[in-house]
């Protein structure tokens, strides 16, 4: 990976850091851009490795398929999991349960720097406050622009440090690490995916029966010929479409 290369990726996750709002607001950057598996696109474009990337995007996204931020609350860091784990794991060759038990590491870790962070945007903040009751509404108006770059160091800084440095760290440490730790990693990151599943359904199944739906689907592909995705999906929207109907409808007779 080549300075350039680290520059675009560390800005690329810096804009699309939440509450970020250069690119599009958090609609479009957050919501949209910064999930892994959308990140990994624009990742395998950077390091011209399109198809590793989005292999192990759709691992990463996974993970976080569940997490939701509501209000202040603070999860495990998805984007700085993203733009590290994905192109390390790319450079350097990780497998896919090595690149995941990376990106829960990075999440986790990067949760602590979430505290200090908003710390620090307390400073704009107060200052703009200050502006405002002297009356300097032109330059309180400016201050979430400057003030922005809280985020950019606390984001774009250790983004680029990991990627550009930790590529070189961790092909040192792969060559002269045993096959046994290796595994060891893969055996912990490979279930992280379920876990992912088990918090999007514990969000999603109000009642046991609902569960039915789910098994439905993995029957559906080892029984239809040729059944894939698609075929599920399709299958899913009809059942779902005649949910729908018969709650409306048991509505309308109460």
């Amino acid at each position: 990976m080549s300075v350039f290369q680290a520059i675009l990726i560390s800005l690329l996750g810096y804009l699309t850091y939440i509450h970020v709002p250069f690119l599009g607001g958090g609609l479009v950057g957050w919501y949209c851009i910064g999930r892994p598996l959308v990140s990994a696109l624009f990742i395998g474009l950077i390091l011209g490795d399109v198809k590793t990337a989005m292999i192990l995007g759709v691992e990463i996204q996974l993970i976080f398929i569940g997490l939701v931020t509501p209000g202040g609350s603070i999860t495990p860091d998805m984007n700085l999991a993203t733009y590290v784990a994905i192109p390390l794991g790319v450079v350097t060759g990780l497998d896919k349960g090595a690149t995941v038990a990376l990106a829960v590491t990075v999440a986790n870790v990067a949760n602590i720097m979430a505290a200090p962070c908003y710390a620090a945007t307390l400073i704009p903040v107060n200052y703009q406050k200050k502006l405002v009751a002297e009356g300097k509404l032109d330059a309180a108006a400016l201050v979430p622009v400057w003030g922005n770059g809280v985020k950019f160091l606390f984001r774009f800084i250790p983004t680029f440090i990991l990627c550009y440095f930790g590529q070189n760290a961790i092909t040192s440490i792969l060559a002269v690490c045993p096959d046994w730790v290796l595994n060891v990693l893969t055996i912990f990151g490979n279930p992280m995916c379920l876990v992912g599943f088990a918090i999007l359904m514990k969000m999603m199944v109000k009642k046991p029966t609902d569960l039915l739906f789910y098994t439905f689907g993995f029957a559906l592909t080892s029984v239809v010929p040729g059944g894939n995705m698609v075929t599920v999906l399709i299958f899913g929207l009809v059942l779902a479409l005649i949910e729908f109907e018969i709650g409306r409808a048991g509505k309308k007779v109460a």
